[in-house]
């Protein structure tokens, strides 16, 4: 995509770019991953390129497979949240 749309690259940034905060990446003009299925999943809804390449029937398949799995995901208690929160109780 960046090919065909003579895009420019960013300048190489020779630093663990993993200590950055918010502000560091913003002014290095650093995109992040998506930090969660459900975000991957919205970004795929916005993204045509992807989903041309994966075709209307698979996308749609995908999203609403993985919309169930996070769903579920999201819904289990974790023995760290019964051990956290069980006690305050």
């Amino acid at each position: 995509d960046g090919i065909e749309r003579d895009l420019t690259p960013p300048p190489p940034v020779n630093e663990d770019v993993y200590d950055f905060d918010e502000r560091d990446l913003r002014e290095r003009a650093i995109g992040t991953l998506p930090g969660t299925l459900a975000e991957a999943l919205d970004e795929l809804e916005q993204d045509p390129k992807v989903q041309e390449a994966l075709g209307p029937e698979i996308t749609e398949a995908l999203l609403r497979a993985r919309r169930v799995e996070w769903d579920e995901y999201r819904i289990q208690i974790t023995p760290w949240e019964l051990e956290r929160y069980l006690e305050m109780a």
